[in-house]
């Protein structure tokens, strides 16, 4: 009997090994193939009519060149790229100095009011046209995500150059070798980038996180539908087929959990080599990089691997973490000459210059970048649709919902230097680092992220809140209403993350299902 109960176990896990190995398989697959046809497509209800009055874009008047990049946001890092592979500099335009100083003085050799007026705006449509760089002068690579020196008037994008600049180092080889360049192979060079940052890591990310699921109390069944989850319905997936900061910083966020998993698991006469303790470094290192706010994260893991293992954390964890921050330090420095990032400059002339999409003399602008400032909405309104309503972190994927009984139920059962004892503390983490985060953005943001399909700038919680939720999975999975309420929240998580499988940077389904109930939204 002995025999059978075993053989019946072992027969049971291969099948769920089996059932992973397929889920991890399809979700990969699913993300190939929309790499594989990446392209911008112009949706008609997201464009008003040249002729109407409006604050959206005009539909345009003559076919748009196809590119490869999507939105604004992937087309400033892009633009980055293709400046340092085709012309080893990080500036992407110039505005002419010559020509602002001397129209700058026109308006004082008017006699009349009406006069320097007129001249006043004559000069400010010359100002404008004495933009030069492929950022103006190329459809396809015009982008609003673009930062202008105010001593040197050289255009820089408004991302941290330290992505951008990796990425650059692996198209580099393809320029030498086949002479491709983003300028005249974008798609041949973004499929490349893609395959080699999102979906390899990607593939990774999945296989780590079923790991790190095995590593945790839980049953087959709990563990299979927490990978189905991971796979297919979170909102990492949309963000897979564009270049932006929030897919790799989520990877980095998972490697580092699972570096200190290792660590933590460690048996006290088999301790983790230091190696570990350097890796997980430079993944939370990274991550912070990728999300500044993950510096909460970082210091997190900080303090659990010296609460597990001091010098280790004092020693190899730190080393690591240090290494990417001053990467991006030397390369603020190296690119636009100080150490403070581009986008820390918000809401001074780097971003507020004339033709800038942020100048917004007389409050002109509508949309949901201006949200809060133009349109007024409320501190309470915003955290109602940051966090349940259209751009939601729980009503977008309500199954995070389980995390929060999942955690209670981690730190009921938790247990000193065990799976357990780990659960508890995933739990705790994934709480902490969400009820700071959400204060963060409620404090410093106003407009959800932009036009995209999420509230994006939490993105990187998503594995920690899926690892917390282990533990009201396994209990749900005893009865038949608790397979019921998981089998919802996975169902409505899903239509999220489809939904915007083809363009992250679009609005999130609740949204469009609100306004058509009426909701006026904010256009």
């Amino acid at each position: 009997m002995t025999f059978n109960h075993n053989h019946t176990d072992t027969h049971h896990h291969s099948l769920a090994r089996l059932a992973g190995n397929l889920i991890i398989l399809i979700a990969v697959g699913l993300v190939a193939g929309r790499m594989a046809l990446v392209t911008r497509l112009y949706e008609p209800a997201t464009f008003r009519k040249a002729a109407d009055p409006g604050f959206t874009p005009a539909w345009p008047a003559a076919r748009p060149d196809a590119t490869p990049f999507i939105s604004s946001n992937d087309r400033s890092r892009w633009a980055t790229v293709r400046s340092l592979v085709e012309n080893g500099t990080f500036v992407v335009a110039r505005r002419d100095l010559d020509l602002v100083r001397a129209t700058a003085l026109l308006p004082l050799f008017q006699t009349t009011w009406p006069g320097a007026l007129a001249s006043s705006g004559a000069a400010h449509r010359l100002r404008l046209a004495a933009d030069r760089g492929f950022l103006f002068e190329e459809e396809g690579w015009r982008t609003v995500d673009r930062v202008l020196d105010p001593k040197t008037l050289e255009y820089y994008s408004s991302k941290p150059p330290l992505l951008p600049t990796l990425v650059a180092g692996l198209a580099k080889p393809l320029h030498l070798l086949f002479g491709w360049k983003p300028s005249t192979h974008p798609f041949e060079i973004t499929r490349f980038v893609l395959l080699l940052i999102n979906l390899l890591p990607w593939w990774l990310y999945l296989a780590v996180f079923r790991d790190l699921l095995e590593r945790l109390p839980g049953t087959d069944a709990s563990r299979l539908i927490l990978l189905s989850m991971a796979g297919l319905g979170t909102l990492v997936q949309p963000y897979l087929i564009v270049f932006n900061n929030h897919t790799p910083g989520t990877f980095a966020v998972l490697f580092a959990t699972a570096g200190m998993a290792r660590i933590w698991l460690a048996q006290p006469h088999h301790p983790a080599g230091w190696i570990w303790h350097l890796v997980t470094g430079l993944c939370a290192g990274f991550a912070v990089t990728c999300e500044l706010p993950a510096l909460s994260f970082a210091a997190l893991i900080g303090l659990a691997l010296v609460i597990r293992s001091p010098r280790g954390a004092l020693t190899g964890y730190l080393l690591g973490l240090a290494a990417p921050l001053v990467a991006l330090v030397a390369l603020n420095v190296i690119s636009l000459g100080q150490i403070k990032p581009a986008y820390a400059e918000f809401g001074g002339p780097w971003y507020e210059y004339e033709g800038s999409s942020w100048y917004d003399p007389g409050h002109l602008k509508r949309g949901i970048d201006w949200a809060r400032r133009n349109l007024g909405e409320s501190l309470g309104s915003y955290a109602w649709h940051l966090i349940i309503g259209h751009h939601g972190l729980f009503s977008l994927t309500p199954f995070f919902l389980l995390a929060l009984p999942g955690a209670w139920l981690g730190l009921r059962h938790r247990q000193q230097g065990s799976g357990q004892g780990l659960q508890a503390l995933l739990g705790a983490m994934a709480m902490m680092l969400t009820i700071i985060l959400l204060a963060f953005y409620l404090y410093k943001s106003d407009n959800y992220g932009g036009n995209c399909c999420s509230a994006r700038w939490l993105q990187w919680l998503t594995p920690l809140l899926l690892l917390a939720a282990t533990p009201a999975v396994t209990s749900l999975m005893g009865s038949r209403s608790g397979r019921w309420c998981i089998m919802l929240l996975v169902a409505i998580s899903v239509v999220s993350a489809s939904a915007a499988s083809g363009n992250p940077w679009r609005r999130p389904w609740l949204y469009d299902l609100m306004k058509w109930c009426g909701w006026p939204g904010y256009e």
